[in-house]
């Protein structure tokens, strides 16, 4: 008998910790085991419409999705990039350029966010 490896299919509704916490950012993620997802608010849309992400200390093993505006209500919206699927890690966000611009630890089973909107 071999070992393997299970997904747990999990409804998540995403939102930023900070005080705007009523952002609907709803998303159906396949997160569990050693698999996390990752979320990052924008301040606004990125040039190419994506957001990169990589292995801390590993550029060349980046990857992308992209970036969708989110309403807030009252006419409001953020700009959300959603990596649905991603292995347990540490991760750098990288900018248009590919210069990180946050550290993030993705942990198996959760969502980890970071939020960009503030300078």
């Amino acid at each position: 008998m071999h070992p393997h490896h299970t997904h747990h299919t999990h409804s998540a509704t995403l939102a930023p910790t900070s005080e705007s916490s009523d952002v609907g950012v709803s998303s159906l993620l396949d997160i569990g085991d050693e698999i996390g997802a990752l979320v990052v608010y924008l301040p606004g849309d990125t040039p190419s419409g994506e957001l990169e992400a990589c292995p801390a200390g590993r550029p060349d093993e980046h990857f992308h999705t992209g970036v969708h505006p989110r309403l807030l209500g009252a006419g409001a919206s953020v700009h959300v990039a959603v990596f649905p699927q991603v292995a347990q890690g540490s991760y750098q966000v990288l900018d248009d350029t590919a210069i990180p611009v946050a550290l993030v630890q993705v942990t198996g089973g959760h969502v980890a966010e970071v939020d960009l909107r503030s300078p």
